[in-house]
């Protein structure tokens, strides 16, 4: 048994997704439809540029079929829970990101078992493509992310008390764990890391600033204000690896694929913070106000 891949990683993005349902109500889901025209576009946004994104450059690019499945795992994941403390920061719409946290993980558990089946059929040649039954495929991925939450969520709605004290340890733990396994994986895979880690670098920051830049275009055309067009640029950037992480990992038990989530990591975070940054000194005065006054009017 691979300790790493059967237990440690799983076992951490369980407590993930448990201390993330812990942090749910049921009125975080009433709130999603508070703000329905944003979130519409910001979900539409989510589920349709990055993957387009992300065909694109593998495409384009033409790693290896291993990679491949990697980068498009990478652009199908749901964006962060790092990305609402962004949003925070960038003085955007808290609420919104909230809310597209929640709606886009929520589809993301039911459509990413089928979607990420036939990204493995379609990229990896036949002698190597994965054989698992659809069954069983969407089960192992229901059972580390549907399942967890789900519980989290009935904790928290039953005693709210005891889900407040022990979310925080439990997912700094978790996090700690999951980082150490991506250390781990990492060090295993430096060699074929070195082969292709400039190309590697390219695709993902080119994926990252395409996908920006069109999330950035939609809100523009859609006439968002300021703050909504923080919360929605960003849960395009900060993206939840650890579940396409444990998909390459623990269900293929393919290491390489996991390369373009390990490598996004530091990426996606340095492009989020420079955006923060802009979007505080720019987007933030008087004159954003007006026009975010404007755009709503």
């Amino acid at each position: 048994m691979n300790i790493i891949d059967d237990i440690v990683l799983p076992g951490s993005l369980w407590c993930i997704m448990f201390s993330m349902g812990l942090s749910l109500t049921l009125g975080d889901f009433r709130r999603i439809f508070e703000n329905r025209r944003a979130l519409v576009l910001g979900v539409l946004g989510m589920l349709v540029i990055p993957p387009l994104v992300g065909f694109f450059f593998v495409t384009t690019f033409s790693p290896s079929p291993a990679l491949a499945v990697g980068l498009m795992l990478l652009a199908t994941c749901p964006g962060g829970m790092l990305s609402n403390l962004m949003t925070d920061l960038s003085k955007g719409d808290l609420a919104l990101s909230l809310s597209l946290s929640v709606a886009v993980s929520a589809i993301y558990i039911f459509i990413v078992p089928i979607y990420a089946y036939f990204i493995l059929h379609y990229f990896m040649d036949i002698e190597q493509a994965v054989d698992i039954p659809l069954g069983a495929f969407i089960w192992k991925i229901f059972s580390i992310t549907l399942v967890p939450t789900s519980i989290g969520l009935a904790v928290r709605h039953y005693n709210k008390r005891l889900a407040e004290s022990v979310r925080g340890y439990l997912k700094t733990i978790a996090v700690v764990v999951l980082t150490g396994a991506f250390i781990i994986i990492l060090m295993d895979q430096v060699a074929i890391l070195r082969d292709n880690f400039w190309t590697l670098f390219w695709i993902v920051l080119g994926m990252n600033l395409t996908i920006l830049v069109l999330a950035f275009g939609l809100t523009r055309v859609s006439r968002l204000n300021q703050s909504e067009t923080s919360a929605i640029c960003i849960e395009h950037l900060i993206r939840q690896e650890g579940t396409a992480l444990f998909i390459a990992v623990a269900i293929v038990g393919n290491r390489e694929m996991s390369l373009p989530m390990i490598m996004n990591t530091p990426i996606g975070l340095v492009v989020c913070i420079i955006l923060v940054v802009l979007l505080r000194k720019y987007m933030t005065g008087p004159a954003a106000a007006t026009s975010g006054k404007a755009a709503t009017s």
